[in-house]
């Protein structure tokens, strides 16, 4: 009995050794065996370092591990080390246990030709290897209808495989742990268009993979070459197949897209950076419904065109609340745009740069011997397809559920645009900086106001309000304001049009316009100031046969201004009407008709002589104001900017425009205007003026029954301490106005201009009317 014992474990131990040396040495075997018949298997040579299994620790490694293209000498994928350990005595227990998958150094170089890739030889080759297993599918398939049918139970309704259902349908449980990549280098070509995306460090943790009711933890984290940082947080629940979703996209280069940029438009330069941090949480059942939000933002983005000028922006940030594509709902917390910068070049052809942008370039595919050696690697011998492709008729669309959009601010800042226009004689150019827009809660169903507003060289203004529903464009209420417009830099239009260049002038505009189903009702007024024209080029071949100087000269009166209303109608739809056309026909005809009037220029020499031609500083170096008002007239401000003038002659001088009224019979003016201004806010239903409103209450007379009885009922719920309060606001408000436009003049300085109101006892005494009284000192 013994001996026999004895001999049973000397087999034992002979089997042990046997499994031992077996599990050492195949590893070995198993490597030369796919070394040297690589070729045969998957049609691509392979190299292999070591493979080695540790029988003790049921640990397999494989170091440096490479697959070449089809050349043999290039790498297409490769890695320099893979671990996997497993237990074979948890089966006893019913699991298969995988404690550890780690991977190091992962290669990969995929190339993409047109629809082919640098692997699709692979797949093809596999194809023709396993061709009887191909034939007999369809058989196998229609065999296992029924097994399909009675695992339904695994498939949701939207097709989606639950893990944890089929894992509790197997026969053991599964566990797996501690999957690791590490330093790993994805690179993706397009070798038709020559781009190139290389994915450095490339990272995967995930500590445990649950397919049971808990949640499963992946992190992801990458570098881009060309510039950027990629992290991924994913927790997914493999039982109800609920999911979270953590992106961080840290100064991704843009440029990374240049190459797709070639068919779409002709540029020279493109730079910047993207950066998204958003979260998304949903089911992978229904992935549509799943709710998004974060942050987006563009860096630092120019756009260089091929003639070197620029387009781009400093900063682009978007805070989403939330997206959710099947309820069609998106909220935007904000949308900051910070120092965007622009041009537009009009040429004689009617085209733009945007136009030339816009078409697509001369710009060569790349054909550097590489790109060709890439292309070659792609596509190989690939076959011919002369499969007709089966087209299946579309499934009937959806009903799309109604758009709900919501922007709750909207800011454009430090925004400019210039204009270059090539189309007349001599070219114009104009630059529009510090342009503003400004709105709340902006949504696509209901109407929503945005401001705007912008300056112009030499002091000028822009305001714009726009109410109004994005679903609507076609009825909306817009109010335009330019007030102080320098015309002179409007002169090449003047010598384009009429021959005459324009030499002086300044300009206020308000348009009042109200659209209802695309019908345009506008209201317009122009008021000009010292407008003046120099002698007509004879040269000149003007499109407009008009006596601009003779014309100007009667259109302006005693006090050297120019005021005309434009009423505007029609439709926007219609392709013949233009507003600018009938803004334009409207002067000229206005200056044919004055200039055609005898009469009128009799009359005009009668009661103005030498005066009505040059600028009337006014009295004693004075500029008359209107007390009660909140800023300027054209005329007052080009007074006072014709005032600076000695400024740029003589440094040493010094000017101070101090500002007088007389307090008494001010407060009583305004209590007036404040009156009219109640009275025609109430009968006009109206909460905010413009321009237009104000002229109108300026003309209100005093004695309309109307006023006389709404005076009666109001005039003394008004303060006169609140109201002497409310003139000292205006007057520092008219300082702050007129001191901005001056130190945009030539020659001003901090030093050399000063604007004030005169002491409390100065103006107690005046006994003039309101106005600025200029004085000069000497620095």
């Amino acid at each position: 009995m013994k001996k026999a014992l004895k001999i049973t474990g000397i087999v034992i131990a002979a089997l042990l050794i046997l499994v031992i040396a077996a599990l050492k040495f195949a590893p070995g075997i198993v490597r030369g065996y796919i070394v040297n018949n690589s070729e045969d298997l998957i049609g691509r040579k392979v190299a292999i370092e070591s493979i080695s299994l540790d029988p003790f620790s049921f640990t397999l490694s494989i170091d440096s591990l490479a697959v070449f293209e089809k050349d043999g000498e290039t790498p297409f994928v490769a890695f320099e080390k893979f671990r996997v350990n497993v237990d074979p005595f948890d089966m006893l227990t019913g699991t298969a246990s995988v404690s550890e998958i780690y991977l190091k150094g992962l290669y990969a170089r995929v190339l993409q030709h047109e629809d082919r890739f640098n692997f699709t030889d692979i797949i093809e080759f596999l194809a023709k290897g396993d061709s009887t297993a191909l034939d007999s599918a369809a058989g196998v398939a229609a065999a296992d209808s029924a097994t399909a049918k009675a695992d339904t139970a695994s498939v949701d309704s939207a097709g989606m495989v639950n893990a944890a259902e089929i894992a509790e349908g197997l026969p053991f449980n599964i566990s797996v742990k501690n999957i690791v990549f590490e330093k790993g280098n994805i690179i993706y070509q397009d070798t038709k268009v020559g781009s190139k995306i290389h994915l450095q460090d490339f990272s995967l943790n995930i500590p445990a993979v649950y397919l049971s009711n808990k949640q499963t933890d992946v992190g992801l984290s990458l570098k881009f070459a060309d510039g950027g940082d990629l992290n991924v947080k994913v927790e997914a629940n493999a039982a109800t197949n609920d999911f979270k979703l953590d992106v961080n996209l840290k100064d991704f280069a843009l440029a990374c897209g240049k190459p797709y940029l070639n068919d779409f438009i002709n540029y020279k330069d493109f730079t910047g950076t993207l950066s998204v941090a958003v979260n998304m949480a949903g089911n992978l059942n229904d992935i549509l419904s799943s709710d998004i939000k974060g942050t987006v933002s563009l860096d630092s983005v120019v756009l260089t065109e091929t003639s070197g000028r620029t387009l781009g922006v400093n900063h682009v940030g978007v805070g989403i609340g939330k997206a959710n594509i099947n309820e069609n709902n998106y909220v935007v917390d904000s949308v900051v745009v910070d120092g965007a910068f622009a041009h537009i070049d009009l040429y004689k052809n009617g085209k733009t740069n945007i136009d030339v942008l816009l078409k697509k370039g001369s710009a060569d595919e790349p054909d550097s011997a590489q790109l060709a050696a890439d292309q070659q690697l792609v596509l190989g011998d690939a076959p011919d397809s002369t499969a007709t492709e089966v087209k299946e008729e579309p499934a009937p669309a959806e009903k799309s559920k109604p758009l709900k959009a919501k922007i709750n601010k909207l800011l454009l800042q430090n925004t400019k645009v210039s204009a270059t226009d090539h189309s007349i004689t001599r070219p114009f150019n104009y630059t529009v900086s510090g342009i503003t827009v400004l709105g709340s809660n902006i949504n696509y169903d209901t109407p929503c106001s945005i401001n705007v507003k912008a300056a112009f060289p030499d002091g000028g203004s822009l305001n714009v309000k726009y109410k109004g529903a994005l679903s609507n464009i076609g009825t909306m209420d817009a109010y335009v304001s330019v007030k102080n417009l320098a015309l002179k830099h409007f002169s090449n239009y003047s010598h384009h049009y009429t021959g005459y260049p324009l030499s002086a002038g300044t300009l206020a505009f308000a348009s009042e316009n109200k659209i209802k189903n695309f019908e345009l009702d506008s209201k317009n007024t122009i008021d000009i100031y010292n407008i003046d024209v120099a002698d007509k080029d004879p040269n000149s071949n003007p499109e407009f046969m008009v006596p601009m100087k003779v014309g100007l000269y009667i259109l302006k009166d005693k006090d050297d201004k120019i005021q005309f209303d434009i009423p505007v109608h029609g439709n926007l739809k219609d392709p013949q009407f233009s507003v600018g056309k009938i803004i334009w026909k409207t002067v000229m005809n206005l200056l044919i008709k004055v200039a055609l009037s005898p009469l009128k220029i009799v009359g005009n020499l009668a009661s103005t002589g030498a005066g009505a031609i040059g600028l009337d500083l006014g009295k004693n170096d004075e500029i008359i104001i209107d007390a009660t008002a909140k800023t300027f007239t054209s005329e007052q401000y080009a007074k006072a900017s014709k005032m600076t003038e000695a400024l740029s002659k003589d440094k040493n001088l010094k000017l101070v425009f101090t500002q007088l009224y007389n307090v008494r019979k001010t407060t009583e003016a305004y209590r007036t205007v404040k009156l009219k201004t109640e009275y025609y806010k109430k009968t006009h239903g109206k909460e905010k003026l413009t321009e237009l409103d104000e002229r109108a209450i300026a003309e209100m007379s005093d004695s309309d029954e109307g006023f006389v009885a709404y005076v009666k009922e109001n005039g003394d719920k008004l303060d006169a301490k609140a109201l002497r309060k409310e003139l000292s606001t205006l007057a520092e408000g008219r300082n702050q106005d007129l001191l901005k436009v001056l130190s945009q003049q030539s020659g001003v300085t901090k030093k050399n201009i000063k604007v004030i109101t005169a002491p409390a006892n100065q103006l107690s005494s005046h006994r003039g009317k309101a106005m600025y009284k200029v004085s000069v000192d000497v620095q």
